[in-house]
């Protein structure tokens, strides 16, 4: 799945090592915040269903979020949003397609609001829930490659209460990342209900 991506994003001559970090940025988020009882977004498809993972899903929503930028900066979120959900991609249903553009789409701009956005109301709660969950990781992962140079290696959470410890690695040469990264983690913080704490 993640060659099919690659494939697209390619096509519209996508950033690819800062999206690369980003997925890989998003990835580590979604596992750590799940080590640590954040989220317990369920990894298996419901009853059997042939269906793309959450995770997959922020996979393939990193990759692709930034394919906007072949229409220019401006609202090259909502660009990407268009871009991916009129693309037919063998393998990925016409749902996890549009749960895919979402979580793109929602990397930056306006947060997810069901009352303002016909296509995140037409989801399911649960989906609904799911595309506002990943949306604030993807958003809080670019903001960690702010300055689009790779500068965090990795990174590592603990919960401390409502407190949400976000050591980073090398923790060196990072400071515009820190500066993005809290300011890009505010909706991340609403949504799972911490004060994200960037060491």
């Amino acid at each position: 799945m993640r060659d099919k991506m690659l494939t697209l994003a390619r096509k519209y001559d996508f950033e690819e090592e800062h999206s690369l970090q980003d997925e890989r940025l998003a990835l580590r988020l979604f596992d750590e915040t799940a080590r640590v009882g954040l989220h317990r977004m369920n990894e298996t498809p419901p009853d059997g269903e042939k269906a793309l993972t959450p995770r997959e899903i922020l996979s393939c929503a990193a990759i692709l979020h930034d394919i906007g930028y072949t229409e220019g900066y401006e609202d090259h979120h909502k660009t990407a949003y268009r871009l991916i959900t009129g693309e037919k991609i063998p393998g990925v249903s016409k749902r996890d397609l549009n749960l895919i553009a979402l979580v793109a789409r929602y990397h930056r701009g306006a947060t997810a609001d069901p009352a303002r956005h016909e296509a995140l109301a037409s989801l399911s709660s649960k989906d609904q829930r799911m595309v506002t969950q990943l949306g604030a990781i993807l958003r809080f992962a670019d903001g960690l490659d702010r300055s689009h140079t790779d500068a965090v290696r990795d990174l590592r959470v603990t919960l401390d209460g409502s407190r949400l410890v976000v050591a980073l690695d090398p923790g060196t040469n990072d400071e515009e990342e820190r500066l993005a990264g809290q300011k890009k983690a505010r909706w991340f913080e609403s949504v799972f209900g911490v004060r994200v704490d960037l060491r």
